[in-house]
């Protein structure tokens, strides 16, 4: 009976030590006796295993004592990351073997694997993303700490020379490091409590005063030691009762295409691509970044808003969102706003064909018609494209050669067509302040 009891305790003992392994992320844990690499550090000769969609199953890290290796962490939570992998596989091409953009991931081979076989932006990309990717990481990142993706090691030459975010992935920051040049790029901040306000009440106000704060509104530039953040923060505080609305460290246009979707009780069933934006102000450059306006980290620091609005009470998301469109209106002289017009659009519509050779789709799935256009958007070079042909189902697809010609001919094959023409649809537009 003693011996059962010991076994059993044992076994619970064993679970509760397994289960409190995994970080809130559901990551394994940190390798023992690994000291954290940073900026300046010589890396050691690391052994890279469990590589996939590689030449090679393993790598040492000095095979490229000469030469770059780029760790680019990410998951398949982060859609950041999935999307930027045309881009890895596209620079990887154009410099060859002088540099090494190695993907790298905690998650499983077999989900990894799986996943890339089976997402659909990189399946049907043309050509078609295989990313070499480390997975079932422990070690990598034991050495190079982080909490949130993309998280971007630079090693050059044996030695950590930049720790960023993936925006700093371009042609230009590779070559500039390949040509031996000194970098100073803003290093990556981690520990950043988003839900914590811009600004603290000085306790001596409220103390002499006991009055509540009825509101205010915060509008800055870049901050250099907060991350860059991909969303919007909407909290709603009971016990302060007060809402309060967070945007850091993005674009001007970009921070009024969040707060906007958000006006909305439903998302918008479309991407907000270029052929849906309209910036129709004197110096279009301080609103969206193009190539053709140089360095991106430098355009970054240089046009790049933090936003912060506090209401008393607790205010739907919806209104918020337009309290915050209004308050920057009249801080920045524009308006931002949704809009009808009449576009070129890519308009998937029925011929007199029958549709064909139909698949299933799984319950909360999406049809084909809405797989089709969200590809073609996310490409941002295409017209807007929209759906007319009412069918909900699926299609088996063949793979195309990624012109719409290509994609053209292939629906044509199941009954369906691409078309090119004029179509009233929501776009967004920012214009100077009447």
């Amino acid at each position: 009976m003693k011996l059962t009891t010991l076994i059993c305790f044992l076994l619970f003992l064993t679970t509760s030590v397994h289960a409190q392994e995994k970080d809130k992320y559901g990551r394994p844990p940190l390798v023992p006796g690994i000291a954290e690499l940073k900026i300046g550090d010589q890396v050691p000769d690391i052994l890279i295993d469990n590589i996939i969609n590689n030449d090679k199953r393993s790598i040492r890290t000095s095979d490229y004592k000469d030469k770059l290796l780029v760790l680019d962490f990410w998951d398949t939570t982060c859609s950041v990351c999935i999307a930027s992998m045309p881009k890895l596989d596209s620079l990887q091409k154009v410099f060859g073997d002088q540099i090494k953009l190695l993907s790298v991931t905690w998650q499983p081979e077999e989900m990894i694997t799986k996943f890339f076989k089976t997402n659909r932006f990189l399946t049907e990309h043309q050509p078609p993303v295989h990313r070499a990717s480390v997975v079932d990481d422990r070690a990598l990142r034991t050495y190079f700490r982080y909490e949130t993706n993309p998280h971007v090691v630079w090693i050059y030459k044996g030695k950590v020379v930049a720790i960023t975010g993936g925006e700093y992935i371009t042609k230009e920051n590779i070559q500039t490091l390949l040509d031996g040049q000194a970098v100073d790029w803003q290093l990556k901040t981690e520990r950043f409590d988003a839900t914590t306000p811009f600004l603290t009440i000085n306790p001596l106000w409220q103390d002499a005063t006991q009055s509540p704060v009825y509101g205010y509104s915060v509008l800055t530039g870049q901050a250099t030691s907060v991350p860059e953040q991909g969303g919007i923060n909407f909290i709603q505080d009971s016990i302060q009762n007060h809402t309060r609305v967070a945007i850091f460290n993005q674009s001007i246009f970009h921070t009024y295409q969040m707060l906007l979707v958000n006006t909305k009780s439903e998302p918008p069933k479309f991407i907000i691509s270029p052929g849906r934006t309209f910036i129709e102000v004197k110096d279009p450059s301080r609103y969206l970044y193009k190539d053709e306006y140089g360095n991106v980290s430098d355009w970054n620091t240089k046009n790049f808003i933090c936003y912060e609005q506090v209401k008393q009470g607790i205010i739907d998301k919806t209104v918020m969102a337009k309290l915050a469109i209004k308050d920057l209106n009249n801080r920045l002289g524009i308006e931002g706003r949704y809009e009808k017009r009449k576009v070129k659009c890519l308009v998937f519509v029925k011929t007199d064909k029958p549709i064909t050779d139909t698949l299933a789709i799984e319950k909360g799935g999406m049809s084909i018609a809405g797989i089709v256009l969200m590809h073609l958007d996310m490409q941002r070079k295409f017209p807007p494209a929209i759906d007319e042909t009412g069918f909900s189902g699926g299609l088996n697809l063949q793979p195309y050669d990624g012109t719409i010609a290509g994609l053209q001919k292939e629906v044509q094959r199941h009954g369906l067509d691409l078309i090119e023409a004029e179509r009233e649809i929501e776009v967004v537009v920012i214009s100077d302040g009447k």
